[in-house]
């Protein structure tokens, strides 16, 4: 395995490198063979340049396929400050005018106009959401042909009943790479899937998670592994991370005890310590052969046990601070941010938000493993990515597939690349590390099917770990004893609905 990992990393470097040769315009021009170079005389055809897959591969819809001036309406979400779903104008913002340039080329190529409403739909405002676009379906009135929703939202619409399945419908090609295969995977039931995401959502992207490292602090440490060959050679583990984390503390403000103004070994904020629970192998739900959910015995067993306590000893240890409550997310943040905290965890926005103008060099790398044995880094991906999912009464539920496929594709060739390539990984990557760390991460995202349902299941499925671990609660054995019937019942009731019985 970490033979294996060591390849997959080299391999990444390579074909990055590869990439960037291919690209120059001079090294271009200067490989054809010059009319000098062949024989006198020599009548023989030029051999033939061999065929090369394209570095983006195309989707499959028509080339003649075009709606005629129709207007496609989306109902979206509004929420955090980043762009999603449009922009006005061009400003000279990569990730601004890509956005621009992909939805003006989905118009021109299927001669549609696209026209968004987008209304608050965030955590606070997940169920408003739902209700608002779910009165517009039951009147039936056809006033949308696209449904964008925060996670939650868009999930809790589709088991509502308010979502045509999307499997079966023309033009949407789910094979391609810019439909990710674990949420498809684990987004049906019964072989029915309502909704779909990947590079269509430019937040899939920013709300990954990461952990983040500081570099100089580190070399102050000579009994300190580098995180980036930690996880070259599968060693990035749980144990390894807490170890690391728990010998740099110091108490600079002198009062006695550990707090935000501190040297800190590992700070974050409570949200974050959900993608341990997955990191670690762990998951809230399996699939039948019938493709039904049901608990997984991995929610309640021992493994998620020991993964509770160790993270506990972690965050309890010296050094280490978890922040909850919302006068301590400013705090928390500003910890690693001044350079005072060798670790954080967060979202990839976390770069783009607060680490613009570092006084030191950071790094990034997955969320550890539980062991060594443990086969490969898992990573997921916060709440405020976008499901978007073809409302039962669209006008044209083929026309809504076709727009959804040409904007996911559209965004995979344009979007993604300003995002991920330009943004994240030379904007907000200060060394080619970092560069490939963000393309681990990104490869070994995944989904879980109670995860992705939370709001249909009273949000146990994350709030149980995540309240364990900011009360320092370890007895998981109680915790699932007194929520895992309740669970049974609505995830019972949620598959129902899905199938609809």
């Amino acid at each position: 395995m970490k033979r294996f990992l060591s390849l997959i990393l080299t391999l990444i470097f390579l074909l990055s490198a590869l990439a960037g040769c291919a690209a120059n315009p001079a090294e271009e021009a200067a490989d054809p063979a010059s009319p000098a170079d062949t024989p006198a005389g020599d009548d023989a055809a030029p051999e033939a340049a061999p065929e090369t897959e394209p570095a983006y591969p195309p989707d499959g819809l028509p080339d003649d396929l075009r709606f005629d001036g129709t207007t496609v309406n989306v109902f979206g979400w509004s929420g955090p400050v980043l762009v999603e779903f449009y922009v006005d104008e061009e400003n000279g913002e990569i990730v601004n005018d890509a956005i621009f340039a992909r939805n003006l080329a989905v118009e021109e190529r299927l001669g549609i106009t696209l026209a968004y409403r987008l209304e608050p739909g965030a955590y606070d405002q997940r169920n408003d959401w739902v209700k608002a676009l779910s009165a517009s379906i039951t009147a039936g009135d056809g006033a949308y042909d696209l449904s964008g929703g925060y996670s939650m939202a868009g999930a809790s619409l589709a088991s509502k009943g308010m979502c045509i399945p999307l499997n079966g419908l023309d033009y949407l090609d789910f094979e391609k790479p810019w439909w990710p295969a674990s949420l498809l995977d684990e987004a049906t039931c019964g072989g029915k899937l309502y909704f779909c995401s990947g590079d269509i959502s430019t937040y899939m992207i920013y709300y990954l998670y990461g952990v983040y490292f500081n570099q100089d602090m580190l070399a102050e440490y000579e009994d300190l592994e580098n995180p980036y060959d930690l996880v070259q050679s599968g060693t990035w583990t749980l144990d390894k991370m807490s170890s690391m984390a728990s010998g740099v503390y110091v108490d600079l403000n002198g009062d006695g005890k550990k707090g935000f103004e501190d040297r800190l070994g590992y700070i974050t904020y409570s949200i974050y310590v959900d993608p341990f629970f997955f990191s670690c192998g762990l998951r809230t739900t399996e699939k039948d052969e019938d493709d039904i959910p049901y608990l997984s015995p991995l929610f309640s067993g021992e493994k998620a046990h020991t993964v509770l306590e160790k993270v506990v000893a972690m965050v309890d240890g010296e050094g280490c601070l978890v922040g909850d409550g919302s006068p301590q997310i400013e705090p928390s943040y500003a910890v690693f941010k001044e350079g005072r905290g060798l670790f954080c965890s967060h979202e990839l926005t976390y770069a783009v938000n607060y680490l613009r103008d570092t006084t030191f060099t950071y790094g990034i790398v997955p969320y550890p493993k539980y062991d060594e044995e443990q086969a490969e880094y898992v990573t997921i991906t916060s709440f405020p990515y976008t499901l978007y999912g073809i409302p039962i009464d669209a006008r044209d539920p083929a026309m809504s597939a076709a727009v959804l496929e040409a904007m996911a594709s559209e965004s995979f060739r344009t979007v993604s690349p300003a995002l991920f390539e330009n943004a994240f990984k030379v904007k907000y990557a200060q060394d080619q590390q970092s560069s490939l760390m963000y393309d681990l991460i990104r490869s070994t995202v995944s989904f879980d099917f109670g995860r992705v349902f939370n709001n249909d299941l009273s949000g146990l499925t994350y709030s149980l770990f995540r309240g364990a671990v900011v009360n320092k609660n370890t007895n998981w054995a109680s915790t699932m004893k007194s929520n895992e019937k309740v669970l049974a019942k609505q995830l019972e009731k949620l598959t129902k609905s899905l199938l609809g019985d």
